[in-house]
């Protein structure tokens, strides 16, 4: 680790001195831009596919990598997939899932009537869900942007992801602000995820 340290020198101007530290207690397998997907080191079919600003937003809620869910599921899930390339990506979605320790439900169940015990079960249940829906399309945008491709079981699991995430009670969640956003990113996402092999 390099330590940069400034200093005013009796004309006000500032003399920069620098000083390193072996630091061995974290030693990072990339640099946190790598943890960034961008156009520019993606896949050639993620750029095709994944073709409008909200995509590759850091800050963009519903962005697949713009939360702080799937920020963080992205990061794990590229590190985790360079050992386990011929394994199913929900093996790490669910190591993710009780890792975080949220509560799981039927990740393939679309009706909000059998979701409501578990939304009402805690009151972080809706936030609980929208977490794991995000870890979901976090993954599922992550191998497009790696790979190009989706493992066919796990892509049909993130467009009920969206789909779940599209049903009205779960829309009006964000605001009559937002929710209009919300809902024409979730259609456009579930369009790349329906042209993907």
């Amino acid at each position: 680790m390099t330590l940069i340290a400034c200093e005013q020198t009796q004309d006000k101007s500032q003399k920069v001195s620098s000083s390193t530290i072996d630091d061995s207690t974290h030693t990072p397998t990339k640099s946190m831009s790598d943890y960034s997907p961008t156009i520019e080191k993606a896949h050639p079919t993620a750029r095709r596919l994944m073709n409008e600003e909200f995509y590759w937003s850091p800050i963009e809620e519903t962005a697949p990598f713009g939360n702080d869910d799937g920020a963080d599921t992205y990061a794990g899930f590229a590190d985790w997939r360079q050992t386990h390339k011929t394994e199913s990506p929900k093996e790490f979605l669910m190591e993710q899932i009780d890792y975080w320790g949220y509560p799981t439900f039927d990740l393939n169940e679309t009706n909000f009537d059998k979701l409501k015990p578990y939304l009402k079960k805690s009151d972080l249940g809706t936030r609980f869900m929208s977490g794991i829906d995000a870890a979901i399309v976090s993954i599922a945008f992550g191998q497009i942007y790696l790979e190009g491709t989706i493992d066919k079981d796990f892509k049909e699991l993130a467009k009920t992801s969206i789909k779940r995430q599209l049903i009205p009670e779960m829309l009006n969640l964000w605001g009559d602000t937002y929710k209009t956003t919300r809902e024409t990113q979730l259609n456009k996402m579930l369009d790349v995820l329906n042209q993907v092999d």
